[in-house]
């Protein structure tokens, strides 16, 4: 990428944080009301990005089949294990929060579109101290449509009064690539995050392995 970046809309996790411990750990206190057996971080790992619901029966579909009853009620009581320890072990991936220091200090506006549940996502910034770099943060239950339907991408960018082409979306996932596409954002993807799949095999226009890397690929370290 060559030209210089207004806006950076940026996934949570996988991409900001690494939460995978906290979820995995809400996650198995679930499975074991439910008699399951736990399921591994590993094993957690790729199930997050989808929303609390999908994460809930990716979870139970490894250990078994979802159980009788509301699936709505299971969700329910996994976010009632998960918000009050979201950031036991949750924290930021090396060198964000430098990196997000340099992008405000350049002027480039920020932004939060994730399929988390807007409670717990603006809960975990205040308690890493990130959302103040944040002028706006969508999360799952603030708009009917989910990554990757790049419809919340889109609510994004009206939040922010910022032109597609004058922003990039930061993720670490399929659903990232194709939300960012679809809403004719330029897409790069993090190494390290959590997808099965290798994030250079994603299709993204740009993959970085330090976060800090990230700083050139918009444009700011000139």
């Amino acid at each position: 990428m060559s030209r210089r970046f207004s806006a950076i809309i940026f996934d949570l996790d996988g991409t900001l944080i690494h939460s995978v411990p906290d979820l995995a750990w809400a996650v198995n206190a679930l499975l074991a009301e439910e008699g399951r057996e736990p399921l591994t971080e590993a094993d957690v790992g790729p199930m997050v990005g989808n929303g609390v619901a999908v994460l809930v029966e990716r979870a139970f579909t490894a250990r078994g089949g979802m159980p009788q009853g509301d699936p709505a009620e299971l969700v329910r009581r996994f976010v009632a294990h998960y918000e009050p320890n979201a950031t036991r072990l949750t924290r930021p991936f090396e060198g964000v929060v430098e990196t997000l220091k340099v992008l405000k200090a350049k002027g480039l506006t920020l932004a939060i579109c994730t399929n988390k549940v807007s409670s717990a996502t603006r809960e975990i910034l205040r308690a890493l101290d990130l959302e103040q770099y944040f002028a706006v943060v969508v999360g799952g239950d603030d708009t009917p449509v989910h990554k990757p339907d790049p419809a919340h991408v889109n609510l994004v960018l009206d939040r922010l009064g910022v032109h597609h082409d004058d922003a990039v979306y930061v993720g670490d996932s399929i659903n990232d690539v194709l939300a960012a596409k679809g809403a004719h954002v330029r897409c790069i993807l993090v190494s390290f995050g959590y997808t099965k799949v290798p994030a250079r095999d994603l299709g993204a226009d740009l993959v970085i392995d330090s976060f800090a890397d990230l700083i050139e690929a918009v444009g700011a370290g000139r």
